[in-house]
């Protein structure tokens, strides 16, 4: 597993240097778009310490960068006769990877994930310095799909249990190949967890359904 994890990390550093080099004004755009889809949070959240990891991804895998292609399905496209097996299938599964909200279940040794969007049911791995914080959760994370196996890429934030309902009701309202529009959700459905988080004394529903003025 850690050599997987290694070999995904050095991938995606490759796959954002490129992207830096060949696609710099969508670069600064897709920063201006995320900012305002995901707010600077406040010195001191730590939820959201990995910001810097969410835009990279979602600008990577879940942004075009031209009409129907991201940076990574051009990248993927670009360099397809130069890979080796094994690079063709880490950037196939980066090109295909999506950003989605997951309730989390099963033992610390077998992880379970359903997909809020989808009712998708499946297990996963994830490195071994990673740990849930409870039995079930609800995260905003991002899966790689490496054979047989889904590979925890990364888990940005934990949304309220209670939100579950109203997360899948808002993510069923999205069509889920529109992958611009179903990205864009997630990052508005995880900038209100932060809020909640930020607003503690009120019931996170209240901040997701717009009930408040805070």
């Amino acid at each position: 597993m850690k050599e997987v994890n290694t070999k995904i990390r050095d991938s995606l550093s490759v796959l954002y240097a490129y992207a830096s080099d060949t696609l710099k004004q969508d670069m600064i755009e897709a920063r201006t778009e995320f900012d305002r889809l995901i707010p600077l949070p406040p010195i001191n959240d730590t939820e959201m310490h990995n910001r810097l990891i969410m835009f990279s991804h979602w600008f990577l895998m879940d942004r075009q960068a031209h009409p129907g292609k991201t940076p990574a399905g051009l990248f993927y496209e670009d360099r397809l006769l130069s890979f080796s097996y094994e690079d063709e299938e880490i950037y196939r599964a980066l090109r295909i990877s999506t950003i989605g909200i997951y309730e989390v279940t099963g033992s610390q040794q077998k992880k379970i994930a359903i997909d809020t969007a989808t009712d998708e049911r499946f297990g996963f791995l994830m490195d071994d310095g990673m740990a849930m914080q409870a039995n079930k959760e609800v995260m905003t994370m991002r899966f790689l799909r490496l054979k047989d196996n889904a590979v925890l890429l990364a888990s940005y934030c934990t949304h309220h249990y209670s939100t579950r309902d109203f997360i899948r009701t808002e993510l069923n309202s999205i069509e889920p190949f529109d992958r611009t529009a179903f990205s864009a959700k997630v990052l508005e459905l995880s900038a209100l967890s932060i809020k909640s988080r930020k607003y503690n004394w009120v019931a996170p529903i209240m901040i997701y359904k717009g009930m408040t003025r805070l």
